[in-house]
Parts: structure tokens; sequence; C-alpha cells
């Protein structure tokens, strides 16, 4: 009898546990996209259209950045609003044929 009364217990822990985790990083919608010609590239930061952003470490923009050259039109995908100094990019796409 008592193994029916912990099943219950058991069962509201879990469903506990599951709903405080909170969202999946998945789950998160990408930030802005930018459009537009790469300006400069110094250090681990680049300049589309004269706004400066720094490449967030670790991102695929980071691994990108070697191969990157002034004059190419691009996209870059941020990890926040273009305006907050604190937002980075994660991910770069340069436009083929361009």
């Amino acid at each position: 009898m008592r193994v029916f009364r912990i099943i219950p217990v058991l069962a509201a822990t879990v469903a506990v546990a599951i709903l405080a985790a909170g969202p999946a990083r998945a789950n998160q919608l990408a930030g802005p996209v930018i459009t537009g010609t790469l300006t400069s590239i110094q250090g681990d930061s680049i300049t589309v259209d004269g706004q400066t952003y720094n490449i967030a470490p670790g991102s695929p923009a980071a691994d990108e950045l070697s191969s990157l050259a002034t004059g190419q039109r691009v996209d870059v995908q941020l990890n926040g609003p273009a305006d907050a100094p604190d937002t980075e990019v994660t991910n770069v796409t340069v436009h083929q044929g361009q």
C-alpha cells in the first residue's frame, strides 16, 4: 500500500522539476539579421555599413572571421537588439556571387 502513496508524490515532483527547468535554448528565436557590405574587420569585430559589431567568442561567426574580406555583401545575425552595446554577432553569411 505504501507504493501507491509514493507514486503521486514522485509524479508531482517530476512535474515540478520539468516545469521549473525553463525553456530549452533550442527553442529561442534567433536575433535580428543585418544585411549590408562588410566595410572593416578589426580583431574580433566587424563593421557592416558603418556599424561596428563584436563577434561572439566560440560562435560560428568567430569560425568564419578568417575567411571574410572587406567589400563582401553579408547577412549578420545578432544575439540581441542591434542598438544594444552588448549585442554580438553569432553568425555571418556571405552573399554568393557578389
